[in-house]
C-alpha cells in the first residue's frame, strides 16, 4: 500500500509541474501587459455598452461569454502559450 501512495504522488508532481508552466513570469513586462489589457478591456466594454448601445445587460452576456471561450482555450493547452493567454 505504501508503494501505491508513493506511486501516485510521483504521478501527480509532473502533472502539477506542468500546469505550474501556464504561469507567467512575473516581471516588469508583465505588468506593463497586464495594465493595457485592463485599459482595453474597459475601453472595449464601454465601446460595447455606450456606442453600439448594447446596455449594461448584454454587454455582460458578451464579454461573459468571451471571457468563457478563451479560458477554454487556455485549458485545452498543454503548456504556456503568451498569445493564447
Amino acid at each position: 500500500m505504501t508503494t501505491t501512495t508513493t506511486t501516485q504522488r510521483g504521478a501527480t508532481a509532473p502533472r502539477l509541474r506542468q500546469m505550474l508552466n501556464k504561469v507567467p513570469e512575473v516581471t516588469l513586462y508583465f505588468w506593463v501587459i497586464k495594465i493595457m489589457c485592463t485599459t482595453v478591456g474597459e475601453t472595449a466594454a464601454d465601446y460595447l455598452n455606450e456606442n453600439l448601445g448594447f446596455g449594461l445587460t448584454n454587454t455582460t452576456y458578451v464579454t461573459g461569454a468571451l471571457l468563457v471561450a478563451l479560458l477554454v482555450a487556455q485549458f485545452r493547452l498543454r503548456r504556456y502559450v503568451p498569445a493564447v493567454y
